[in-house]
């Protein structure tokens, strides 16, 4: 037993450890996991918005349906690259627009098993509720096409309509990409329309979303789409 410093015989106070060095490292402990909690709830919360706010691109409606593409999505295709192939599709029939008398189209995210794509399709014509099945030719003077409703539409209307398919990857978003030759068979019943397209790519790209040149282009895009006359 050892002596205090004034000669007397310790209490038990005075054997007993203090366990303040104990205390500090729970606290710190809790601090640093607190911390932690809080950092991945924040970018839990920024990448959720950011994915929120990436699948709600204005105008253009996302992706419905899960899982692999089959007969129960309403737009089903194949994009062909030089070293595979993408099935990209979406469960819910999109809405075909008349954005001014001269113009029928719809642009809509599709999925797939790796990313995300826009599909946009545009006739330099309107078509009747009820047609049958007729041959579009895809045309690059279709690009002339206006973009928006105020606009003027093109001079020339004469002749059979063409039409423009544009595919823009995204996840992330890259530039897109115009096929330039090919067809789509269009076919309307009660305001339902169905196509189906066989069309090829070379290297180019939309106008208003540059191209990089690092990404392969689709060398062809084969496939289906139903879609609602709005």
């Amino acid at each position: 037993m050892r002596l205090t410093p004034a000669g007397r015989n310790p209490k038990l106070s005075d054997m007993q450890q203090s366990p303040a060095p104990s205390k500090r490292r729970l606290f710190t402990a809790v601090i640093l996991g607190a911390a932690v909690v809080v950092a991945l709830l924040v970018g839990g919360t920024v990448w959720a918005g950011g994915q929120l706010a990436d699948q709600l691109a204005p105008g253009i409606p996302g992706a419905t349906g899960s899982g692999p593409c089959g007969s129960a999505d309403a737009v089903n295709v194949e994009l062909v690259y030089a070293a595979q192939s993408v099935r990209a599709c979406t469960r819910q029939r999109p809405v075909c627009k008349n954005p001014n008398p001269s113009r029928f189209a719809f642009d809509n995210q599709l999925r797939s098993s790796s990313r995300r794509y826009i599909l946009f399709i545009q006739f330099d014509a309107v078509f009747p509720a009820d047609m049958p099945q007729q041959t579009v030719q895809l045309g690059p003077a279709a690009l002339l096409l206006p973009k928006g409703p105020g606009q003027s539409a093109p001079p020339d209307h004469a002749g059979p309509p063409h039409a423009i398919i544009q595919v823009t990857p995204r996840d992330p978003t890259e530039g897109g990409y115009t096929a330039d030759s090919g067809t789509i068979l269009l076919s309307s019943t009660h305001g339902i329309f169905t196509g189906g397209i066989d069309a090829t790519f070379s290297i180019g790209s939309r106008p208003d979303r540059p191209q990089p040149s690092t990404q392969p282009s689709p060398l062809k895009i084969a496939g289906s789409f139903t879609c609602s006359a709005q």
